[in-house]
């Protein structure tokens, strides 16, 4: 069922989870950078990494 079908609960429960993850990884990136892991934080570094490797 879709949100437009009335299925909003759904909705909005996977909508949080969303919301919820993306702030958890954020945290998590953020703490990796301050303790000088920037290469790592960063998605863009890994990939340039892997690719100069």
């Amino acid at each position: 069922m879709s949100q437009v079908n009335g299925d909003k609960s759904r909705f909005n429960r996977k909508r949080k989870q969303n919301i919820a993850r993306r702030q958890r990884n954020r945290k998590l990136i953020e703490s990796l950078a301050r303790r000088g892991d920037a290469a790592s934080a960063s998605p863009a570094a890994v990939s340039l990494k892997k690719a100069t490797s």
